[in-house]
Order: C-alpha cells, then structure tokens, then sequence
C-alpha cells in the first residue's frame, strides 16, 4: 500500500507546523523533514531518466533535459515509488535513535568575525552557519544564502549569528541555490534591501517581485553564467529539488554556483545529493581553490541520501571537483533532521582522516570563522589561515 501523493504533499507539512503537530514523536524536526517525507525524489526524478552514455550534464542542460511543464527535475534521478504508509508511520512514530543525543549542549559556538580585518586583508571566506557564507573576492563581497535568525515556522537556530547583520558590509551579489527557507529567507533580504545583484537559479523573479519589490534579480539556467566586474558565475546543476509550499513543487530551479575571478575559485554547492556530476566539474572546471560543500542534514539515509550528502559523500565529492581546500556547510545550527547537531562536524573529521587529508585542506569553521587565501596565487594552499 502506498499513500496518495496528494495526502502525502498536503496533509503532513500543514499537520507538522500545526499546533497539533506537536503530538508526532519526531515534531521537533519541523516543516521540513515533513515536506520531504513527500519523498522528493519522486517528484524531482525523471520517468524515463537519460541513458548512461548520454549523461553529459553540460550538453543536457543544451537540450533543456531538465526543464519540465511545468517546473524543472534531475533528468539522470529516476522518479522513483512513493514511500509506503508503514514506514513512513513507523519512522514517524518510532523513537529517534540519537535523541539522547540531540539532548546534549552544545560543544562548540561562534566566533565573532573580525570585518574589518577581513576587509583589509582581501580575498577570504567566512563561514556565517548553515549555508550563509560571506566571500571576498577581486575586491567584491559575496553572499551565499543569506538567513540571519530563525527559519519560519519551526526551525530555531541552536547558535546565533556571529554578529548582528547591520554589521556586516552590503554585499556587491547575493547567490541564491535554491528556494527553500533555510536558504531563502523573506526577512534576511529584506534587511540586505535592494541595493545588492541577486543571482538566482531560473523562475524567481516573481518571488522578489511579491516580497522585495525594485531587487535586481538576474535569473540563471543550469551553466549559464553572469559577469560582473571581474568575477564571473556559473550556475552548475546540483541534485536537489524545490518547494516553498505543497502546490509549487519544483516550479523553481535549484542549483550550484562556480564562482571564478581574480585567479581564484570557489565552488558554492547549496544542497545536493551525491552524483555524478561533481566528477564532471573537476574535468571540465578544475583544479578548483575551494569547495564549498554540504556535510549535515542527512538521516535517514533511506529518503535523504537522494537530496542530502553525509560527511562521507561530501568528502568523494571533494575530490571529484578536485579542489584544494573544502569548507563544510549547513553544519551546527538549524536541527533538521534526525542526527545531532555535533554528529556532522565529527564525522568528517572522521571522513577526512580516512581519506588521508590534513586539516590545512579540510578545516572547519566556527560559524563567524574566516579562511584566508594565501597571498600568492602560485603558493601552496596550505598557507591560507583561518582565524
């Protein structure tokens, strides 16, 4: 038996952020978790996904491959079969298995940047927590997915923002990947305004139009790429989906962003599932300076390994892009899903030294930590500091 995709898409993300959502064993992972309990991949997959030998994503996104009517998929991802009401009901209703866990404090917190210093000093990447990363470049300030407070209607930050916004300077572009709201947040842009570029992925105009009236909004397909001044980006596809409520299920498109200018590199996932496309990126891109990649909100493994990397894939994906230097992403301060806050950052410390890396190349930043590119392009990376 399987549930109606229509009970499935309408009926747990309106219970879940309901009062009554409370009562469900695993409420505190929020709207989210529950949205994705419509199994997205089914929804972000292809019905008649390409042939192996006709996988180049380049050539796909040529032919449009991704594009559906209405929205956009994954046209390598299979559509797959809804999840059954079994399990769905016994995940939902079965003890989390790490919720002593997830009772712990926390052992690490934020670490005040030092803007002045990081303006001074030039071209750098501060981590701001969860996807929001702040970078300089060829002399620009860059925003990835701002979100400054909490995430409507459930998701509390566990460790505040580094500092207070008004703080920060207005940045030059602001990237968006995707439009989920732990990556685009209403009141975040609002306070930015509409002085910055934002880059977007295909088909959120209309979004700024209702909620930031007068924003620039420059509207990207998958490897179509934007300059300004001297820095160039490029949207790159990524496995993931988008939705902000039931009715607008991928009608917007997700993706990864190449940013390239000053003789550096750096590569923004957003969210993703580990995929083939990553190896593509380092032929056709690389060797990149740095990767900015996903390391948490991924179990269960059994519906989000589609849509989400564990510390592990983060890591294959490392070197697929063949990067110098990796910075783990959505880390430390929104509890999604169902592994602790602190389990991510200690298994790819884990996952690193499996692999046989230094920390010089993979270090992990505090929310408000900055990593600085070594002054000399030709130097060794591992000259960059963080501080």
């Amino acid at each position: 038996m399987t549930m109606p995709r229509p009970f499935l898409v309408v009926f747990f993300p309106l219970f879940a952020t309901s009062p009554w959502g409370v009562f469900l064993p695993r409420w505190r992972i929020g709207s989210r978790l529950f949205v994705s309990s419509t199994l997205p991949s089914e929804a972000s997959g292809a019905p008649y996904p390409v042939e192996r030998g006709d996988r180049d994503l380049e050539d796909l996104s040529r032919r449009e491959a991704h594009h559906a009517n209405p929205g956009f998929l994954n046209p390598w991802l299979p559509g797959v079969q809804p999840v059954s009401v079994a399990r769905l009901l016994q995940w939902l209703l079965s003890p989390n298995p790490y919720a002593r866990a997830k009772r712990r404090p926390l052992a690490f917190s934020v670490v005040p940047p030092r803007v002045e210093e990081i303006q001074r000093r030039g071209d750098s990447v501060t981590y701001l927590g969860h996807a929001s990363f702040w970078i300089r470049l060829a002399g620009q300030n860059i925003f990835t997915d701002p979100v400054f407070g909490d995430v409507w209607p459930r998701y509390r930050r566990r460790l505040p923002f580094p500092l207070p916004p008004e703080n920060l300077p207005l940045p030059e572009i602001v990237l968006i990947s995707h439009n989920h709201y732990d990556h685009l947040d209403k009141a975040s842009l609002r306070r930015l305004g509409t002085v910055p570029l934002y880059l977007t992925p295909l088909k959120h105009r209309d979004w700024f139009r209702r909620h930031l009236p007068g924003a620039r909004v420059m509207e990207l397909d998958w490897f179509e790429s934007f300059a300004e001044g001297a820095i160039s980006f490029r949207l790159l596809p990524s496995q993931h989906w988008s939705m902000r409520n039931p009715w607008d299920t991928n009608r917007r498109l997700w993706g990864a962003w190449l940013i390239q200018g000053g003789k550096r590199s750096v590569f923004f996932c957003g969210d993703s599932g580990y995929f083939y496309g990553f190896q593509e990126y380092g032929r056709k891109f690389g060797p990149l300076d740095v990767a900015i990649l996903p390391i948490g909100a991924y179990e269960p493994r059994w519906f989000m390994k589609d849509h989400h990397m564990n510390p592990q894939e983060a890591i294959m994906a490392f070197f697929d892009l063949r990067a110098e230097v990796m910075i783990p992403q959505q880390w430390g301060v929104f509890d999604l899903t169902d592994e602790p806050l602190d389990l991510p950052p200690r298994a790819y410390r884990e996952a690193s030294q499996a692999a046989g890396l230094p920390e010089h190349r993979t270090p992990l930043l505090l929310p408000g930590q900055t990593w600085f590119f070594p002054e000399n392009r030709s130097d060794r990376l591992d000259s960059g500091s963080t501080e």
